[in-house]
């Protein structure tokens, strides 16, 4: 593999062989973009191509020795930083910094890839910035995150930032069949589900994931009407069934729920990844558009609320209530279902 194998980032991998041409290698890159877009494989490509000593058209060759080292995983001068546990620590920062008192063992450059950057914890984080503030020479640094806003303004302002768009459904489609033998039809429905992304569509493969999130957008639609005991019925039903991993992708899914209604409400042509019922299209037509993009971003809010152990139930049921707000209005907000309507005082 070389960078321009990277699929589906033509952009990002035409910008980092213009800056090896005009040999302009920033100290610090930012890739951002969701999950199983090719960031990471772009970042390893890209490493390979400084540590390469046969470049062919500002790529790596693939054939020489720095080249099969780092396809082998053996390359001392490209180190990958993980998280420990659910967080990047400040040891493993001072213990990288070490590392600064040395030059690099076998080619001009040093590479190092810090995976999750947006799992740094403030301590690392702001050790991660004084290396950045006055940069060890012969070092290039590779942060990789979702999105710059989860990272230290501070450290963002210190790096070159690349965004990786998501994947065309037929990149990802091609990636399904291939790994997982599924019929056409299936392959077609993941890869639209996977808004780009191969990583979700790898997790899309599994058994019942799919129906999981038809049950989701399920109950999203029958927010409309639903009483407020109902509600609170409904989500504390939701939460104790399921896993914190198995609500962030319930959230995951509200969150492209939304941007289908955002669709819709904006009348782009763009084709959606549900099958949104006529009557929530309806409740979409209706609402402001800026209400459908607050919606949008509480969702985000509350994924990353559970990413730093928010109550699930809670978190459930907030974003419940901002869809019912403001999807379907508060006109129809009853405290009690029909049948406790009906009940004689």
């Amino acid at each position: 593999m070389a960078l321009g194998d990277v699929a589906g980032q033509q952009r990002a991998v035409r910008f980092l062989k213009q800056l090896v041409k005009k040999d302009a290698i920033p100290h610090a890159f930012l890739f951002t973009g969701m999950p199983g877009t090719g960031k990471l494989a772009a970042a390893v490509e890209f490493a390979r191509v400084l540590e390469c000593v046969r470049p062919v058209e500002f790529d790596a060759c693939g054939r020489c020795g720095p080249c099969n080292k780092i396809s082998e995983g053996v390359h001392p001068d490209l180190i990958q930083v993980r998280s420990d546990g659910a967080s990047i620590k400040l040891d493993q920062i001072r213990e990288l910094r070490e590392r600064f008192r040395f030059r690099p063992f076998e080619g001009k450059w040093r590479v190092v890839i810090i995976r999750d950057a947006q799992k740094l914890l403030e301590q690392a984080a702001n050790a991660l910035l004084k290396i950045l503030e006055e940069p060890p020479p012969g070092n290039v640094f590779i942060l990789l995150a979702p999105e710059a806003q989860m990272l230290l303004p501070t450290i963002v302002s210190r790096c070159c930032h690349v965004r990786f768009q998501p994947l065309d459904d037929t990149i990802v489609a091609e990636f399904v069949e291939r790994q997982s033998g599924l019929p056409p039809d299936r392959v077609a429905e993941i890869a639209r589900l996977s808004a780009g992304s191969i990583e979700k569509a790898r997790w899309l493969t599994e058994e019942d994931r799919i129906a999981g999130w038809t049950k989701v957008v399920h109950n999203l639609e029958k927010l409309d009407g639903l009483p407020i005991l109902d509600l609170f019925q409904t989500v504390s039903e939701w939460a104790g069934k399921a896993a914190r991993e198995d609500v962030e992708q319930d959230l995951e899914c509200a969150r492209l729920w939304v941007r289908d209604l955002i669709l819709l409400r904006t009348g782009a042509d763009h084709p959606l990844t549900f099958s949104i019922s006529d009557k929530t299209k309806e409740a979409a037509r209706r609402v402001a558009p800026e209400s459908l993009f607050l919606l949008y971003k509480d969702i985000e809010q509350a994924m990353q609320n559970l990413k730093v152990n928010a109550n699930l139930q809670l978190t459930l049921e907030g974003v419940c209530l901002a869809v019912k707000d403001s999807v379907y209005g508060q006109g129809d907000w009853n405290s009690f279902s029909k049948g406790r309507q009906d009940l004689p005082l």
